[in-house]
């Protein structure tokens, strides 16, 4: 069994042990804005989620609990949850897209500069996601809180926190918080000390693949798994995608547009320091490599978020609601009729690293349409692809060819904006829930189906048709690129206000 995590739904799947898919189950959930730049989600709810995937996946599957023998969590990164002494949930966890510790990153930053954080967690600066900067938070803001605090854990580690009674977590999750060596695996004493967290209150943290435990009987009893189901450490969410879609050797470069942006690259090396052009480069959950991973905060959420307001006809159906908005985006010319927009909904990530940064419409007139302002959220999604992948050009890497992960990857249409715009060609990998099958290969490794990880993902890239870039469309692209990284940079001052 893999379940996925993530941001604003909990996906599962059962496969068998020739890693062919048996049944899958997908459960959407809404997160709570309770203030400007809060994002919030209440702990407990997120179990219940996990619970109800589980019992849902064992009744499509006409399984019995036994035949689960493992099960591993693909996890969205940085979303924290407090737990007092007895192991409560102290308030709602603090997603990962929240940014109300903004104060606080700069304050961390001030200490210790943005090459050290780099040198030590691989992250390419310094900002509110990361939990380091949400503990200080709570430091500053809920001392009460603070001082009460006994357990500091993610998702994954809750999940697997209420599946085992074992507190413990895995690296590849952890790379993200600021709070991790990620070349030792161990915890960074400076930080630890500047935050006010101490060790005990932070897991144990085991390689990505290793067998965690069993299931105790109160989860068991909620979630319809057998005692004997063993649980394995998982994997941050885009590693899993990786791993599920067959992609764990270096050399292939990734993007998933998903609820996020993500673009990967795997590599036998650490990046070095560069002050002009920093990115993040964190480890994999294969040990000795590391992953060049450059992402935006909202991509495919934008388009969600446009579907449920914008396209009321298609409220009950959201499936419905994207056919259409891809028929929309293919009748509008590219460029938008000079329709420009930020999609930074939630604040801006890779390379901006803004938290404060807004969503924009910009160039409206009478003659835009709905079908306008959806496809110019399609090419803002692919500009901001391109700004990735600049960047990665930028370190020396060498590609033509981008793989296509996530709900993106199944509209042809959203693939040909990005092919034009990147001058990439676009291939999809075919991967059936790729993130729950990486996680349930990694279930695999932790109970020996497998004997590593790159055995268990093998043989799995299976690929889409190629989706080639048009020429012709280059030098409005190139135009309308400019407008996007123009508009950005006039309105950062007001961002700021």
């Amino acid at each position: 069994m893999g379940i996925d995590a993530g941001t604003t739904s909990f996906k599962g799947a059962l496969f068998d042990e020739k890693r062919r898919l048996i049944a899958s189950h997908r459960l959407d959930y809404t997160l709570l804005t309770p203030a400007p730049d809060q994002v919030e989600y209440p702990a407990e709810e997120y179990w219940k989620r996990f619970a109800e995937v589980s019992r849902a996946l064992l009744e499509k599957a006409n399984a019995a609990p036994e035949e689960i023998e493992a099960l591993a969590i693909s996890s969205q990164a940085e979303t924290l949850i407090v737990l007092d002494e007895n192991d409560r949930p102290m308030g709602n966890a603090i997603v990962w897209l929240d940014n109300r510790a903004v104060k606080e990153a700069d304050e961390l930053k001030a200490v210790f500069g943005c090459r050290a954080v780099y040198e030590r967690s691989g992250q390419a600066d310094m900002v509110a996601t990361w939990p380091a900067s949400k503990i200080l938070w709570l430091r500053r803001n809920r001392p009460e809180l603070f001082k009460k605090a006994g357990k500091y854990m993610l998702l994954e580690d809750w999940l697997i926190f209420r599946l085992t009674g074992r507190f413990a977590g895995e690296p590849n999750l952890w790379a993200s918080s600021a709070i991790l060596d990620i070349h030792t695996a161990e915890w960074w004493p400076e930080m630890l000390s500047e935050t006010g967290v101490t060790r005990e209150q932070l897991p144990e943290l085991l390689p990505c693949g290793t067998r965690v435990g069993t299931v105790r009987a109160e989860a068991a009893e909620q979630t319809g798994l057998a005692r004997s189901t063993v649980v394995v450490a998982g994997a941050l969410d885009q590693t899993c995608n990786t791993i599920g879609a067959g992609v764990t050797l270096p050399g292939s470069v990734c993007e998933t547009t998903g609820s996020c942006l993500a673009v990967s690259a795997t590599l036998p090396y650490f990046v070095p320091w560069h002050e002009n052009r920093p990115v993040t480069c964190q480890n994999h959950a294969v040990p000795g490599r590391y992953t060049v991973l450059l992402w935006s905060q909202s991509a495919g959420m934008v388009l969600k978020w446009f579907a449920k307001e914008f396209y009321p006809e298609f409220s009950t159906d959201l499936d419905a609601a994207f056919a259409r908005m891809n028929l929309d985006a293919a009748s509008v010319p590219a460029g938008c009729d000079g329709l420009t927009m930020l999609p930074h909904l939630n604040g801006a990530s890779n390379p901006e690293f803004d938290p404060r940064a807004k969503g924009v419409f910009c160039g409206v007139t009478l003659r835009h349409s709905r079908a306008h302002f959806t496809r110019a959220i399609m090419e803002a999604v692919a500009f901001m692809l391109r700004r990735n992948t600049d960047q990665l050009c930028s370190l020396g890497t060498r590609f033509d060819t981008l793989y296509s992960m996530g709900g993106g990857a199944r509209s042809p249409q959203w693939m040909s904006i990005k092919a034009s715009v990147t001058g990439c060609r676009m291939i999809p990998l075919i991967a059936s829930e790729s993130g729950c099958l990486g996680a349930a290969l990694l279930a695999g490794v932790g109970v020996g189906r497998f004997p590593d990880i790159d055995t268990a993902a093998h043989g799995l890239a299976v690929q889409g048709d190629a989706i080639m870039p048009d020429p012709s469309l280059k030098p409005c692209y190139d135009e309308a690129y400019g407008r996007y990284l123009a508009l950005y940079e006039a309105l950062k001052p007001y961002f700021a206000l």
